[in-house]
């Protein structure tokens, strides 16, 4: 048992479970929905019961991965905050097992970091938003005018707005409050500031980047599976593992980990710093927020056009998260990140002499 002694032991625990139960979880989901599409395409029972129907029939098995996956961090959050709420102090660090390893000066020495409810809390919250979403909407532009880009014809701002704004709104608060507000805070309880933004960040384009490949084909009888596709059968209850192994082998495409799990790792690092400056969830929502709503709405506006170089690939990617311009953007936000904290400086910040406070 020493080896969940300590919260961080906790959090690696809790994140593999999540995934581990997903993959038991999507081969029943999917039958379930399976069996619901075929009842409500037969007969009308209910609006709400016709319309997850539907979508259930519309549904391909990598979306019932990522719907058991949320499901499994749901139903395990529980036990995680209740166990990290049983003493008012956190565990040590150097009372687990794997902490041999780690040297002396990554060790937090406090009790971690409190959220405050700054007055200055909306401030920040628009600045960020306008921040993120100006910048990146101005790269947009950029990469519209040297013809990387090409916006529709006609330009298609109404769906674009309403595509956007729901998953700004839904996707900044629930990421923020779980990796910025309850995973940096465990690890502030256990790390040094650095290394806990490093860790959390690092964990964000991780978990970010774990999505299903593209390629996955299930075998539907009568239909040909399509060239390269990897098979997977959902009749097979293991077929949630074979996922997650697929999920895994993503790191091996070393374009793909250069051109996206490089942006979501800087991406994490500037969200986990602007909440670590500012002792608050505030800033990283507005900015979290921003990116989204630019990101997703540039995406349905407007189209990535073939470059007769392909040497000059590296330079962007097919949207507006890859290569070294949108990074470049990215580096701009971060400082102009740095320059607003100055201006609107926390207290929140615990010093290494102060008493040991809870941060849950």
């Amino acid at each position: 048992m020493r080896i969940i002694r300590s919260d961080a032991s906790k959090l690696l625990l809790y994140l593999v479970s999540c995934f581990l139960l997903a993959a038991l979880l999507t081969p029943w989901l999917h039958n379930a929905g399976t069996l619901l599409g075929e009842m409500t395409e037969e007969k009308s029972y209910s609006r709400i019961v016709d319309y997850v129907g539907e979508h259930a029939r519309r549904a391909e098995l990598p979306k019932y991965f990522k719907r058991c996956l949320l499901i499994a961090s749901l139903l395990l959050l529980p036990p995680l905050i209740f166990s990290l709420r049983l003493r008012n102090n956190p565990a040590p660090l150097r009372e687990s097992p794997w902490a041999v390893y780690l040297p002396s000066h990554v060790v937090a020495r406090s009790g971690g970091q409190r959220l405050r409810n700054s007055r200055w809390g909306p401030l920040q919250l628009l600045a960020g938003f306008l921040l993120a979403a100006g910048l990146l909407y101005g790269t947009g532009w950029l990469l519209v005018s040297m013809g990387w880009f090409s916006l529709k014809d006609p330009v298609p701002w109404g769906i674009a707005w309403k595509k956007a704004v729901g998953p700004s709104i839904s996707a900044s608060l629930v990421e923020e409050i779980i990796f910025r507000g309850i995973f940096l805070g465990i690890c502030l309880r256990a790390f040094r500031p650095a290394t806990a933004i490093i860790l959390v960040s690092l964990l964000f384009s991780a978990l970010h980047f774990l999505q299903p490949p593209s390629n996955i084909a299930v075998f539907v009888q009568g239909d040909p599976l399509p060239e390269g596709a990897l098979y997977i059968d959902p009749a097979n209850q293991h077929s949630g593992f074979q996922l997650l192994q697929a999920i895994l082998m993503r790191f091996q495409n070393f374009e793909l980990v250069l051109y996206e799990f490089i942006s979501l790792t800087t991406i994490g690092l500037i969200l986990a710093y602007a909440r670590y400056a500012t002792a608050s969830l505030w800033l990283p929502i507005g900015l979290h927020s921003g990116w989204i709503f630019a990101y997703v709405s540039f995406k349905k506006i407007s189209l990535r056009l073939p470059q007769a170089d392909d040497t000059l690939s590296y330079l962007v990617g097919s949207n507006l998260k890859e290569g070294l311009i949108p990074m470049g953007t990215l580096a701009l936000t971060a400082l102009l990140v740095v320059l607003f904290v100055r201006i609107f400086p926390s207290k929140g910040i615990a010093s290494p002499q102060k008493s040991p406070t809870s941060d849950d």
